[in-house]
């Protein structure tokens, strides 16, 4: 369902945007009528002024976007003024504009299209305003964003928006953001400290990777889904608290690769409230510490099923009797250890990890 909502929005910004008629030109502007009877300007063509303010109208015609790459690498571009009358940035608007410092954006701009941003290196910080939607790749590159301001209105994040964005050291979240792309923050090697929305439903697969620098994060109350890889190599990350609401986390998402390498480590300790909650599983089929609430008590070792502090191929073979029937099943606290993938039972996937990290 989210998909077909993500793809139905992109076909019917690409239809309002889309150009019905030939391109005319209007002062260094070049622009055309699109499907709604609008104007959407398409081109620009003074190489040398450096601030340029979007026209509100056209011969009495409003204008209502900016069309995609119509600023494409117009690197004398520092600063860009919207009219309340533009609604929609589109794809590769302002991609590649490496002078422009300076983007004022209005209340009634809603959506930013995939690239629009991308690689303006000049970039220092964005007031989304009131916009509800980021594209794909929107501000990737975009090296010297240090603060990032989220209306109250913001409810998706797309893939790679964020990326490489390295000095990138604020957010200020939207309370309304429902959904973080994959890779939408990788790589913002300066952010410190996250404290995620409460609405906030997905973060999607290596969302903040190679954040070296996160030393804090904390979630929301809302039900949450973490991807694969979502926080890997965030090797400053060295505790987290994970609150029963996330629903899953996904592979490795809090482990440690080298780069090139297909070999993962753990740094990181987990605490949670509940044994049947999300954060139980991941520390389990991980092999990372997690400190459970319900317990009072810090486990450091799954599969150790003859309590000797370490997992070895005789648990292995302990626990592969118990799912064959041929010994007796275990109950309490040895169940807990030894059932690895969490479903209330010893059976053959809980063998095969233990054998695998015997």
């Amino acid at each position: 369902m989210k998909k077909f909502i993500s793809i139905a929005l992109c076909i019917i910004l690409a239809v309002s945007l889309m150009p019905v008629t030939l391109a005319a030109d209007y002062g260094d502007f070049e622009y055309q009528a699109n499907s709604v009877g609008t104007y959407v300007i398409t081109g620009y063509n003074n190489f040398k002024n450096d601030y340029v303010t979007i026209p509100e109208t056209i011969n009495g015609i409003k204008v209502t976007a900016v069309g995609k790459a119509a600023f494409q690498n117009k690197t004398n571009v520092t600063t860009v003024k919207f009219p309340e009358s533009v609604t929609a940035i589109a794809a590769n608007a302002f991609y590649g504009c490496k002078n422009l410092s300076s983007v004022l954006l209005t209340d009634s701009i809603t959506s930013i299209g995939s690239k629009a941003f991308s690689m303006c290196t000049s970039l220092t910080g964005i007031n989304l305003r009131n916009v509800t939607t980021v594209g794909e790749h929107a501000f990737y590159g975009c090296n010297n964003i240090t603060n990032l301001y989220c209306g109250d209105s913001l409810k998706v994040i797309g893939a790679y928006a964020f990326q490489k964005c390295s000095a990138l050291t604020f957010i200020k979240w939207s309370p309304k953001l429902i959904y973080i792309g994959n890779y939408a923050f990788a790589d913002c090697t300066s952010l410190t400290s996250l404290t995620l929305p409460n609405k906030l439903n997905h973060i999607g697969n290596s969302s903040f990777k190679n954040c070296t620098a996160l030393k804090t994060l904390k979630f929301g109350t809302g039900k949450l889904e973490i991807g694969a890889y979502a926080f890997e190599n965030c090797s400053a990350l060295t505790s987290v608290t994970l609150p029963n609401n996330i629903s899953s986390i996904g592979r490795h998402a809090f482990s440690l690769r080298a780069q090139g390498s297909t070999s993962f480590s753990n740094s990181v300790s987990l605490s949670c409230t509940s044994k049947t909650s999300a954060a139980v599983k991941y520390a389990k089929i991980h092999n990372v510490p997690i400190y459970i609430g319900e317990y009072n008590k810090t486990y450091s070792c799954f599969g150790d099923l003859n309590g000797n502090g370490k997992t070895e191929k005789t648990d292995a073979k302990s626990v592969l009797r118990i799912a064959a029937s041929m010994d007796k099943s275990i109950s309490g606290d040895k169940l807990f250890v030894c059932d690895i993938n969490c479903n209330g039972k010893i059976d053959t996937g809980d063998v095969s990890y233990i054998l695998q990290n015997a």
